[in-house]
């Protein structure tokens, strides 16, 4: 989060890389791993993932890890969107996680102009797999949601009607303490 912040404030990539590790503890597994995967990233992703990943260590849900990839793609890519995604993607491991984080960093240091269109236009509205209530619902009109009027623009919506939104069921109820 510190580094999409810096980033979003228009730092350079050794800046948001500096922010990130300032609030990672110094001699933390997370901080080391950052550290090389950025180290190495002048090498390209090969030397990155070699730089990070445990050999013969098969689970890849590993944050230290993944944080790392992801970092080494956006330093690798220098900030650059479209291959700082692919870079994290065909590091392969968790690489849907490393691609969201990478994507993220360069999305924040480059715009969402910096999106390739044929990806963008690939968002579709959501099926409602996991969340029944979000069928039918884009991803995008969520994102207007959650940004103040004065920085929405003027877009149309994608899926149906804005003010049909419900982004949770309200039928918890509260338990006595």
């Amino acid at each position: 989060a510190a580094g999409v912040a810096a980033a979003m404030a228009g730092a350079p990539v050794v800046t948001v890389v500096a922010a990130a590790l300032a609030v990672v503890p110094d001699d933390s597994w997370t901080a080391r791993s950052l550290r090389r995967a950025v180290t190495a990233a002048h090498l390209g992703e090969r030397a990155v993932r070699a730089a990070v990943v445990i050999g013969g260590y098969p689970w890849t849900d590993l944050a230290p890890e993944a944080v790392a990839l992801a970092f080494g793609a956006y330093a690798a890519a220098d900030g650059d969107f479209e291959q700082a995604v692919l870079t994290a993607v065909n590091m392969g491991r968790d690489a849907d996680t490393t691609a969201a984080v990478a994507g993220a960093l360069a999305g924040a240091t480059q715009g969402v102009d910096a999106i390739p269109g044929p990806w963008a236009d690939a968002i579709t509205p959501a099926r409602g797999s996991c969340l029944p209530a979000m069928a039918g619902h884009h991803v995008l009109d969520v994102a207007d949601l959650l940004t103040p009027p004065e920085d929405t623009g003027a877009r149309e919506p994608r899926g149906p009607a804005s003010d049909s939104y419900v982004l949770a069921p309200d039928n918890e109820t509260e338990t006595p303490a």
